[in-house]
């Protein structure tokens, strides 16, 4: 399944009247209740789940994207649905800006996994400033629709092949490693482990023979990152990676490197 399946019609809209953060989420949580899958809750469930999240801080990030979701346990499966407001709306955005483009996302409790998906392709996507403009250009929702459909019909969120590979990224630069890790949770369904470490300097310190090369025995960024992802996905993954530093290159700081399995069974949780 790809992230415009998951779009229902009846919950993209242009335009609102809106004027704060709460009225938004009033707005979304009644947009929300088109859909058949959410029958079984209330328009004042939705709101009052999606602001207890707003709670934990805001889903208001740059460039005028908000992404406000939440979940229920007796959910099976999401709903995703687009608002957008030309004219903005102060949505505690950590920029301090107006935002103009809401994607909402309610979705299953027990599918956490697919939720942070959801959320990584969104997130992806939306670093794009030319699709920031041109969904906000939009002012005829099958326009909407039709631009959603081309920017979202490769963002695949199920697993495809068996054949997998292990990416190993040993990263250095601090700069790089959150960009890197949204990078590996659009593309992965939870099998993913972060391990926190020193380099080996902070241990050869200890040692008489190399004591003279560092002065203390300070902790510096270190931090390895196992990800099992399938292999057709592989080199589109690394060149996303590598696109993260200047000239497509990532500088120094950050080793990559992939082999191919021969096995795997079960799954971990993100």
């Amino acid at each position: 399944m790809n992230f415009f399946q998951l779009l229902n019609f009846n919950n993209i809209q242009i335009g609102t009247k809106a004027k704060d953060k709460e009225g938004i989420l009033h707005e979304i949580a009644s947009l929300a209740r088109n859909n058949p899958l959410l029958n079984n809750f209330t328009e004042e469930e939705i709101f009052s789940a999606l602001k207890d999240r707003e709670k934990l801080g805001s889903t208001g990030f740059r460039n005028g994207i908000a992404i406000p979701h939440c979940s229920f346990d007796k959910l099976s499966d999401f709903t995703v649905g687009v608002l957008i407001a030309p004219d903005g709306v102060d949505f505690d955005s950590t920029d301090g800006n107006k935002t103009k483009i809401f994607f909402f996302i309610i979705g299953s409790r027990v599918k956490r996994n697919k939720h942070i998906k959801i959320l990584s392709s969104i997130s992806k996507l939306m670093k794009s400033d030319a699709v920031i403009d041109k969904l906000i250009s939009i002012e005829e929702k099958a326009d909407l629709i039709e631009y959603l459909y081309n920017i979202f019909e490769d963002s695949d969120l199920d697993e495809m092949s068996k054949e997998k590979c292990l990416l190993q990224l040993f990263i250095q630069n601090e700069d790089y490693f959150h960009d890197i890790l949204q990078v590996l949770t659009s593309s992965v369904e939870g099998s993913i482990s972060v391990i926190e470490t020193n380099n080996a300097g902070y241990y050869l310190n200890s040692l008489p023979l190399f004591a003279g090369f560092w002065s203390d025995k300070q902790k510096t960024f270190m931090k390895i990152v196992y990800a099992v992802i399938d292999k057709s996905l592989s080199n589109d993954v690394i060149r996303r990676i590598n696109m993260i530093g200047k000239a497509g290159e990532l500088g120094p700081g950050v080793l990559i490197t992939a082999q191919d399995l021969f096995y795997t069974a079960g799954s971990i949780d993100f």
